[in-house]
């Protein structure tokens, strides 16, 4: 009970600011509680407004058995003491405490009552702890909305899991829109996507480019190419996902070719959309290659013509979350990834 008394040494100046002017004791308790015990018809609610030190000192009298000396423990007047104990007991409407000359017991109340407001106490040291740990980023939830691959962050990824194991890391996948009121909504609380919407989060950071791939069949007349035109894939049926970066990337085409195209958005991921390319049901575009996830029947060629696809976090009002902050930063510091083939002759 005595570490649990030391660590409850700031509550107190919660309700008696007030009181410090002066010279007077700051830990002397003020007129007006000392002169409005509980009245026996007062709600059981007004128990809880209460200046915290009487929980203090009818502690620390139960442990060291005398007013006398758990003023000493407390370094306060052992009035100061007895008369907070004395306002305690009104407040909440009996004794707490049996005195005689040999010192002060707990009443079979006063104990049951002691051990609860302990009880409560340990919580709220907990409570306490756990709130700075959070502000310093050592625990906490982060979620994460991202429209973009995860293999293009997970190095950010698991640094941050090392660097903070208290933390829970949540990847959620969604389209850009998507993302975006996610960390609008604040159900996210930062966003990985590629395009930001108008309406979109206030705070937001380009991390990097990324050079797109496009995902062919073995047995297509460009895959021996080292690199690949988008005009040149304006004939192809393109297959995209319908979440995750598959709308954006149909926008994209759209974009540049500047043509109707024949493209599907499917609601699959990326890796059945390139199982799907081997297979012969059309080509697809990624923003990495992925070599060894990939069937033997594709292979993965750069476009060329400095066609990038920008990457950007998303969130929302300036973050107090020191995790959230640490993720942005290791995502810029990531290297960025480096096209290949997905075979090599």
């Amino acid at each position: 009970m005595s570490r649990l008394l030391r660590s409850l040494s700031w509550p107190g100046d919660l309700w008696s600011t007030k009181q410090r002017s002066g010279r007077r004791d700051p830990n002397a308790l003020s007129s007006d509680v000392l002169a409005h015990p509980r009245r026996w018809d007062e709600p059981q609610e007004a128990i809880w407004m209460l200046d915290f030190r009487l929980f203090r000192y009818a502690l620390a009298s139960a442990e060291h058995g005398s007013f006398r000396r758990a003023a000493a423990a407390l370094n306060i007047q052992q009035s100061t003491v007895s008369r907070g104990v004395r306002t305690l007991e009104h407040r909440v409407g009996g004794p707490l405490f049996e005195r005689s000359h040999a010192g002060i017991r707990p009443t079979p109340a006063g104990e049951r009552f002691l051990q609860e407001a302990a009880l409560g106490f340990d919580h709220l040291e907990r409570a306490t702890q756990r709130i700075g740990a959070m502000q310093r980023g050592e625990h906490g939830e982060v979620t994460v909305a991202a429209s973009v691959p995860f293999l293009l962050f997970a190095d950010a990824f698991e640094r941050l899991r090392d660097e903070h194991p208290g933390v829970a890391l949540e990847i959620v996948e969604g389209t850009c829109s998507g993302c975006a009121m996610m960390v609008q909504q604040r159900k996210a609380e930062v966003a990985f996507v590629s395009t930001i919407p108008g309406n979109g989060p206030a705070q937001s950071l380009h991390v990097r480019d990324e050079r797109l791939v496009a995902v062919l069949p073995k047995s297509h007349r460009l895959a021996d190419a080292p690199t690949v035109l988008l005009e040149e894939l304006r004939a192809e049926r393109f297959i995209l996902g319908a979440g995750g970066l598959g709308p954006a990337l149909a926008d994209y085409l759209q974009r540049q070719l500047d043509a109707k195209l024949d493209q599907r958005l499917l609601r699959v991921g990326q890796c059945d959309l390139i199982n799907m390319v081997a297979r012969g049901f059309g080509a697809t575009l990624a923003i990495r290659d992925l070599p060894h996830a990939a069937p033997d029947g594709v292979v993965f060629i750069p476009i060329a013509d400095e066609n990038t696809f920008p990457i950007h976090a998303i969130w929302g009002s300036p973050t107090a979350n020191p995790s959230v902050t640490r993720l942005v930063n290791l995502a810029r510091e990531a290297r960025p990834i480096t096209v290949r083939q997905a075979t090599e002759k």
